[in-house]
């Protein structure tokens, strides 16, 4: 883990500001391999520092590594529900383990899902967009385990939205996250 750097309080209050220019892949890349300058490599610091207190202002329940969508110890991965294409054809996979990057994509696809059955997506839009998605890694359970593509036929998913729709599924996804105890919600 990289030494933390005693940074200048004037740069950090200009990256605060915003008046930093947001480093490139290949400057973090020249930073890491110490072909970047000093002046730059600070100013790349104090950018990441104040992206950092600013995540950490928006969850502060969770720690840096949680904010960034990995488990903390003691925590169990999300299960989801979502509409699949399996070899057999289209499906609901009911009750999955999945990743949090992925919960997080499989909720994406959701939020697509209800804009398709309001009719404010076209299909056509719908089916472009789900298409080019890579698989989503099914964790659990073991007959399912592996990579699993979203459904993208929007008269399938449209099917299979309006049949479960009568059976009023309780949640779609959970997280999997302990609560925090009702004193520090405040």
């Amino acid at each position: 883990m990289p030494a933390r750097l005693n940074l200048p309080p004037s740069l950090l209050a200009r990256a605060r500001r915003g008046d930093l220019r947001t480093p490139t892949a290949n400057e973090r890349k020249a930073r890491r391999g110490g072909r970047l300058s000093a002046r730059r490599a600070r100013e790349i610091s104090a950018y990441d520092r104040t992206i950092a207190e600013r995540r950490l202002a928006r969850r502060p329940e969770l720690t840096a590594r949680q904010s960034l969508g990995h488990e903390a110890p003691g925590d169990v991965l999300p299960i989801v529900t979502f509409f699949a294409q399996l070899g057999a054809g289209p499906a609901l996979l009911a009750d999955v383990t999945v990743s949090r990057r992925d919960a997080r994509r499989v909720g994406r696809y959701l939020g697509l899902v209800g804009l398709l059955r309001e009719g404010r997506l076209s299909p056509a839009v719908f089916e472009r967009r789900v298409t080019s998605w890579r698989p989503v890694t099914v964790l659990d359970p073991k007959g399912l385990r592996g990579q699993v593509r979203f459904l993208s036929d929007p008269a399938a998913v449209l099917y299979l939205a309006e049949r479960e729709r009568g059976e009023e599924r309780e949640t779609w996804i959970d997280s999997g996250r302990r609560r925090p105890s009702p004193r520090s919600r405040r």
